[in-house]
């Protein structure tokens, strides 16, 4: 089994939609880009993370059910929402970190993988916008587009971009804005395709829809 994915919540986020109000959702930039930082890492019954803060007494153990591992840590998420961006994101890998440490040691695995990943997310400055699978060009080879997702505590957007020869950006589309979860975003991201020389399109993932970027020429 591949260790993946590694979420934080909060006892008190079922039932809560609202984002500002919601642990797992402002926290899941902060996982997604710890998840791209994570190298493989081969487990016996372990497939995925779940570190849930509570406010008091949390259990030692750990629970496995169908590759899900949860563990608890103690923390009282009102003292999290008082905090600004920037201390929310070193608050959310300094309680994932506090977590795992937890599960890394109770199964006796090695730290590094996770040490490294834990690293790479300061490295990266806490940057949580990235770019959705390979850039594609135009069949003439004279732009490229590629799909920018602005992965925020509070909101998800994306953006359809092309660049001309030089990189520079001639033209760019909102896709959509959603709620920092994947669950809800990656309905957008289904395939990057040109039409042709003048036309790029984003299909969604049931490629019902898509968002559009054409007349290039006219950029120029």
């Amino acid at each position: 089994m591949m260790l993946k994915h590694f979420l934080l919540y909060s006892v008190d986020d079922e039932g809560i939609a609202e984002v500002d109000k919601n642990l797992s959702f402002q926290s899941r930039c902060i996982t997604s880009l710890y998840e791209r930082c994570f190298s493989k890492f081969h487990t016996t019954e372990i497939k995925q993370i779940n570190i849930f803060c509570v406010k008091e007494n949390p259990k030692p153990n750990l629970t496995i059910i169908d590759g899900f591992c949860d563990q608890e840590i103690l923390y009282d998420v009102v003292e999290f929402f008082k905090l600004d961006d920037q201390e929310k994101k070193e608050v959310i890998l300094d309680k994932l970190k506090q977590g795992i440490d937890k599960v890394v040691k109770l199964n006796n695995w090695e730290s590094t993988p996770f040490d490294d990943a834990y690293n790479c997310v300061k490295e990266a400055g806490y940057k949580t916008n990235y770019v959705w699978k390979k850039p594609k060009s135009s069949p003439n080879r004279n732009y490229k587009a590629e799909v920018i997702i602005k992965h925020s505590l509070f909101l998800c957007e994306i953006y359809l971009i092309v660049k001309d020869k030089n990189r520079q950006e001639i033209a760019k589309k909102l896709v959509a804005s959603e709620k920092p979860d994947e669950l809800l975003f990656r309905r957008h991201l289904g395939e990057l395709k040109w039409l042709s020389n003048n036309e790029v399109v984003l299909f969604n993932s049931s490629k019902t829809n898509y968002v559009s970027v054409q007349k290039l020429n006219e950029y120029q």
